[in-house]
């Protein structure tokens, strides 16, 4: 049984300075910032490419079946991610003059931004079970949960709370 090892990839450098980047407060997102973002989470998916496909331990012909499906994931997955920096770009911008009228939107766009991570998985997962087997599903989703959280712990460690 091959152990996945999610210590040592690029990935979780990337993560870590995503989420220092996206978490210092700006109020505006100038061109450079953006282009930055995006490369950022263009590596992030990249070294999360390699690291999944190493995780998932398939052989070539599922590789094969696993790998398009995947990189449509991929692109439904960045939107998110997008939508998550816009998120902490909104945060970070009400922080020190936030309101309870802004504290709700936020609110409202977490828990749609959770509903939807959570709706392209189980999509996803369904994608994935028509070529391959049950368990390298399972596998799946338990490497992106397993990344998800890292990535999420990453930012619970420099995200401030509300004042």
């Amino acid at each position: 049984m091959t152990k996945f090892n999610h210590r040592k990839p690029a990935l979780f450098a990337a993560a870590l300075t995503a989420m220092v980047a996206l978490a210092a407060p700006v109020a505006s997102m100038a061109q450079s910032t953006y282009d930055d973002t995006q490369q950022l989470i263009a590596q992030i998916q990249t070294d999360k490419r390699a690291l999944v496909l190493k995780g998932m331990a398939l052989d070539d012909a599922q590789v094969q079946a696993f790998t398009p499906i995947y990189d449509e994931y991929q692109v439904d997955r960045k939107k998110i991610m997008e939508r998550g920096v816009d998120l902490l770009n909104s945060y970070a911008s009400n922080y020190d003059t936030m309101t309870d009228d802004a504290a709700k939107k936020l609110l409202k766009d977490w828990f749609k931004l959770q509903e939807d991570e959570e709706a392209l998985v189980k999509k996803y997962a369904k994608k994935f079970e028509k070529v391959l087997p049950a368990t390298k599903v399972l596998r799946f989703v338990q490497i992106e949960n397993k990344l998800n959280t890292v990535v999420r712990s990453l930012g619970v460690r420099v995200i401030p709370l509300a004042q």
